[in-house]
């Protein structure tokens, strides 16, 4: 009798636990994810440049893009295949010891940022005094969620 009756009780107890349970929602204080702010990009996996001893090395990445504008998405969904594409082009340019370090995965953050906003946004320019400008569109950072080399 009690085995039937906790099975009854199971499932019913687990529909309305559901029914109460509320979506975290992504901001800028950490937790949460899944928000309108934020582009989840495929994974990707692609050579890298050879190294100073010509060994070659791949990476896989998975990326997710911050937005300052969740507008924003739409045009970087729009765009996904060129998105990809130099995002790849770019990782090819860069060698396994390079993307090692915390300041060149950095910088490739920032470059990839750069890349996607110069595609949907207007491009990263050198004003009159020389200073490089980045590009000006709705990626406000680069997140990386798996980040493999081998």
């Amino acid at each position: 009798m009690f085995k039937l009756l906790r099975a009854a009780c199971v499932p019913l107890l687990l529909v309305a636990g559901l029914g109460l349970a509320r979506p975290a929602l992504a901001n800028d204080h950490g937790g949460g994810g899944g928000g309108a702010d934020l582009v989840t990009l495929e994974t990707i996996t692609t050579n890298l440049a050879a190294d100073n001893g010509g060994s070659s090395r791949f990476v896989q990445l998975a990326i997710t893009l911050r937005l300052d504008d969740p507008k924003g998405a739409a045009a970087i969904n729009a765009y996904m295949p060129q998105v990809r594409n130099d995002i790849l082009l770019l990782l090819a340019g860069h060698s396994g010891n390079e993307l090692k370090t915390t300041k060149g995965r950095g910088d490739l953050a920032d470059e990839i940022r750069d890349t996607v906003n110069g595609i949907v946004g207007s491009p990263a320019h050198t004003d009159k005094r020389g200073h490089r400008q980045p590009a000006i569109g709705p990626v406000k950072s680069t997140l990386f969620t798996t980040f493999i080399i081998q």
